[in-house]
């Protein structure tokens, strides 16, 4: 029997298939504006980075390096996202703190010689972050009905994991950490600046940023197969 062509059955096919298309086209601004925004930090990185590189400001290259650390969990955390959750319509909330988070960040990023205004300014991008955590949360949570089978619903499940677990224990220690460096650079000058203080601190920094960057790796490897299971299904609907 064939559909009637203003049939409810035909207008679900129809609203199905063009909310794959626009999901589609939402991934791709997301993708383009995470390379773009990121690129032009890590631009603002490499220009602050030629004079301690070459002329050999060893000091500077812990902060170098997790600056270039930071780019890249960011780049990879929002394409980890982009791909398991994000879709029509598109959420300008969480665009909007995109663009704020970058540019905390690539402010961040023009004082790798200066460890009082690094650890500052991080603080509150890691603040930034923190936010921008909770915000997708929300999201994630208003679209829960669209995860229907079992490898979506495990997706799920593992998207509220990581979500709360940088909301609750990740993010709120990262800001600790910075804002605490931040005071003892400002208040114990003789220890963290004379003495090299910050450089431990800098180094547990780069640490962290490694092993973050690591679990980000780790999340999309385990996801990658309830993702495809996801756009499977999606695309068996359409047909």
């Amino acid at each position: 029997m064939v559909a009637h062509p203003d049939s409810p059955l035909e207008q679900r096919e129809l609203r199905r298939e063009v909310k794959a298309q626009l999901d589609a086209t939402v991934v791709g601004i997301e993708l383009t504006l995470i390379s773009i925004v990121q690129g032009l930090a890590l631009g603002v990185l490499a220009a602050y980075s030629v004079t301690p590189l070459v002329e050999l400001q060893w000091q500077t290259w812990p902060y170098i390096a997790t600056g270039l650390l930071a780019i890249l969990i960011f780049w990879s955390r929002a394409l980890v996202h982009t791909l398991s959750f994000i879709g029509w319509p598109l959420e300008f909330g969480h665009t909007f703190i995109y663009f704020a988070a970058t540019l905390i960040e690539a402010v961040a990023l023009t004082q790798v010689g200066d460890p009082a205004r690094w650890f500052a300014l991080n603080a509150v991008y890691a603040a930034a972050v923190w936010g921008l955590y909770a915000y997708d949360l929300r999201v994630v949570r208003r679209h829960a009905a669209d995860f229907q089978s079992a490898g979506e619903r495990a997706l799920l499940a593992d998207i509220i994991r990581d979500q709360l677990l940088n909301i609750h224990w990740l993010m709120p220690a990262a800001v600790l950490f910075q804002g605490s460096i931040w005071w003892l650079v400002r208040s114990q000058p003789q220890l963290m600046l004379v003495q090299g203080g910050h450089l431990v601190a800098i180094t547990l920094s780069f640490l962290f940023s490694v092993n973050y960057l690591y679990d980000g790796v780790r999340v999309l490897r385990l996801r990658q197969h309830w993702i495809v299971e996801r756009n499977t299904q999606e695309r068996a609907e359409e047909s």
